[in-house]
């Protein structure tokens, strides 16, 4: 029961980080933006057998991909070389580990 908790939890925890980071970057970028990049930071964590820190590692890599898109004069370049398949991932290497040791299979 403790483990269906949690997952059923991590959909909720990421809609609350959308919408609070959609209010951060509201100034900035297009709600589509912001949304595309927390679900493309979720969408390789959405099947972890240990689904605890998902939350957290999601928002790391999604804040810091955020940050780099308000850095450029053109927020939708980092967007649109994202998703024709250049996937620079940004997140630090022990977020990696965590990631990786996350999705192992049993």
């Amino acid at each position: 029961m403790g483990a269906n908790t949690a997952e059923a939890a991590v959909p909720d925890a990421i809609q609350a980080l959308t919408d609070r980071l959609t209010t951060s970057y509201g100034d900035l970028l297009t709600p589509v933006i912001v949304r595309d990049v927390v679900q493309d930071c979720y969408q390789p964590l959405s099947n972890a057998r240990i689904p605890t820190y998902v939350p957290i590692l999601v928002e790391h890599g999604s804040r810091t991909k955020l940050r780099q898109l308000t850095r450029r004069s053109d927020p939708t370049v980092l967007h649109r070389e994202h998703s024709d398949g250049a996937r620079g991932h940004s997140i630090t290497r022990a977020c990696r580990r965590v990631r990786s040791a996350l999705t192992r299979s049993a």
